[in-house]
């Protein structure tokens, strides 16, 4: 598939039309909350703060700019870093939680009736669909057709990019508490972004720091899954291409 030159490749331009659709609902977006229908707050920047404070959001603008240095260096034969294989499986594990956040939230809020996504406008129910729901399932489409060039042993700890979605999760934990905590000496509305991150009513316990040991906890585990089902769906596609090349032999 990666033998075509990027303008003969129909992968290249997937890609290009999933970067195109993450940044144009990801910029309506914030245009529409800070400037013209303000979904949080009065104020113009706290409503770019409280959606830039969303896993999300910080997912989405990370994607973004893997997507674009992909299709630029697509027709580079080495590949290092933030090229390989490798870190296509971090964006999968981290937009597979953003995936997830979004069906868990329809849940949550539906069963609380609290800021359920049907109390939403319509822009802003678009906005969340195309940026939770449908680029993350066009992710991983490509992924299907993208991976399987080796084979991964399920041992992934000794690899470097499941490191990479522990240390952005175990910073976005700390942005979320100082966070919260400038907006309490300010005494100003949208603290938390999500109601498991809101330090000032812990779903379990009364110890701020025991709840963040349980979160860290739940998020190794949560991830590690994200991880070991990838690495799981790559050794599939891998060893369906082995079993074309034998097909293509006899």
């Amino acid at each position: 598939m990666r033998n075509k030159p990027y303008y003969k490749n129909w992968i290249w331009y997937y890609h290009l039309i999933a970067c195109l659709l993450f940044i144009g609902f990801l910029c309506w977006g914030f245009y529409l909350s800070s400037f013209v229908e303000y979904w949080y707050s009065n104020n113009s920047f706290t409503n770019y703060d409280i959606l830039i404070s969303f896993f999300s959001v910080q997912v989405n603008i990370m994607t973004i700019v893997w997507l674009i240095i992909y299709i630029i260096n697509f027709d580079k034969k080495e590949k290092h870093g933030i090229l390989t294989d490798r870190f296509r499986m971090v964006m999968m594990n981290l937009n597979m939680l953003v995936f997830l956040i979004f069906w868990m939230g329809v849940v949550y809020y539906a069963k609380s009736g609290e800021d359920s996504i049907a109390n939403y406008g319509t822009n802003q129910i678009l906005c969340t669909i195309v940026t939770h729901l449908i680029c993350p399932i066009l992710l991983f489409i490509i992924y299907q057709f993208s991976m399987g060039n080796e084979r991964y042993t399920y041992n992934f700890y000794k690899k470097w990019d499941i490191y990479i979605v522990f240390i952005y999760a175990a910073s976005y934990l700390a942005y979320v508490y100082i966070r919260g905590e400038l907006y309490l000496q300010n005494n100003n509305t949208g603290w938390y972004p999500y109601p498991f991150v809101d330090f000032q009513n812990l779903f379990i316990g009364n110890s701020v720091i025991l709840y963040v040991l349980y979160l860290i906890i739940a998020f190794f585990i949560w991830f590690s899954l994200h991880h070991l089902w990838l690495v799981y769906n790559n050794n599939l596609i891998f060893n369906y291409k082995q079993y074309k090349k034998i097909i293509k032999i006899i």
